[in-house]
């Protein structure tokens, strides 16, 4: 409607000709743009809604000193009651420890299935100005070697030290800005060891495996019978060529415009050939049965935590199909934010539209 990708809708806000947004439900949550400074509200809000609409407001910029909410629709006993859970009892029980880290990664060495040096290792090809995925991996073979050699019960202490070091970083470096660069190094390392490592197959216990009955399913003959048939003439509708359908030339225009648009943002020299990278991510994200059950239940917001945890869980998985895409997605969090956001208005379209 205004010209210009909606995802670029903040960086235009910007613009003396461009003051004044009038949006629906998808701009009440998510929207970063700090500029925006007064809120003309006609519709009934609540609960936790209500708290992230308010909250657009809620930025720091040059020359903002001041907010304004002139509200049509709601009481202001109504938006109080809304805030006040967080306002007044939301608390972290208790600080999340960054040291925890050190602690996992002497636990870690315990085991003498990797050594510093071999971190140091991978992190020179994963940093390094050419890495493929073909070097890496030929850096972590010697390391899942010592590792499959180990006892059983060592591997399975060893897995879970290693996923919950992977894990605490993954969550600390949101909130945090590490100077230890060798902590990075070792979450690198290993977040791609943890794909190639494997703990044995779990058998049922012997109490489930009694307790289940085969010789109770038997085959049973329930009808039979011919499909009969009329005869005399019917009819068929030609096929008519109308040329090619619109929903395949829509589905592949925001995705060329993608592309360009990351190339224009961050400098990157992504071409068409990656847009099969994203198709099949978004064909994997749309088969996942968790984001689908989340969308029918939760707002938009909470979707997109949820979707943005399975979607970097996919491209984790889909590092070998397009390395160059895993690694900016890994190693620039303003890139990750900016595509995970694009693919999320893509999905969630795609879902609702079902």
């Amino acid at each position: 409607m205004n010209g210009f990708p909606e995802s670029q809708t903040a960086e235009n806000f910007k613009q003396d000709k461009y003051k004044l947004l009038i949006v629906a439900n998808k701009f009440q949550t998510g929207f970063d743009q700090p500029l925006l400074q007064a809120m003309y509200i006609d519709k009934k809000l609540g609960g936790v809604a209500a708290v992230q609409t308010l909250s657009r407001l809620n930025r720091v910029a040059p020359g903002k000193t001041t907010t304004v909410v002139l509200d049509f629709a709601n009481e202001a006993d109504e938006i109080e009651k809304a805030f006040k859970p967080y306002y007044e009892k939301t608390w972290l029980k208790e600080c999340t420890d960054p040291n925890l880290l050190y602690d996992y990664h002497t636990r870690l060495m315990d085991f003498h299935i990797f050594s510093d040096e071999d971190v140091e290792n991978y992190a020179r090809i994963y940093f390094g100005s050419s890495p493929s995925v073909d070097k890496l991996h030929a850096a972590l073979d010697p390391i899942a070697k010592r590792f499959q050699e180990s006892a059983v019960e060592e591997r399975e202490k060893f897995y879970r030290e290693l996923k919950g070091y992977v894990r605490l970083y993954a969550f600390l470096s949101q909130i945090i800005t590490f100077t230890d660069a060798d902590l990075e190094k070792l979450y690198q390392f290993g977040r791609m060891l943890l794909r190639k490592i494997k703990l044995p197959e779990e058998r049922l216990p012997v109490e489930i495996q009694s307790s289940i009955d085969i010789d109770s399913y038997r085959i049973q003959k329930t009808s039979s019978g011919k499909i009969k048939l009329g005869r005399g003439e019917g009819e068929l509708e030609p096929r008519i060529d109308t040329g090619p359908k619109s929903s395949r030339s829509e589905d592949l225009e925001p995705l060329s415009l993608i592309i360009k648009e990351m190339n224009q943002r961050f400098g990157t020299d992504f071409s068409e050939k990656d847009r099969f990278f994203i198709q099949e991510l978004e064909a994997k994200l749309d088969a996942n049965p968790s984001l689908g059950s989340s969308v029918k239940v939760n707002d938009p917001e909470n979707v997109k935590l949820t979707f943005n945890i399975v979607a970097n869980s996919i491209v984790q998985d889909m590092c070998e199909t397009n390395f160059k895409f895993y690694k900016h997605i890994n190693d620039d969090l303003d890139f990750q934010k900016f595509f995970f956001s694009l693919l999320f208005d893509r999905y969630y379209k795609r879902i609702k539209g079902k």
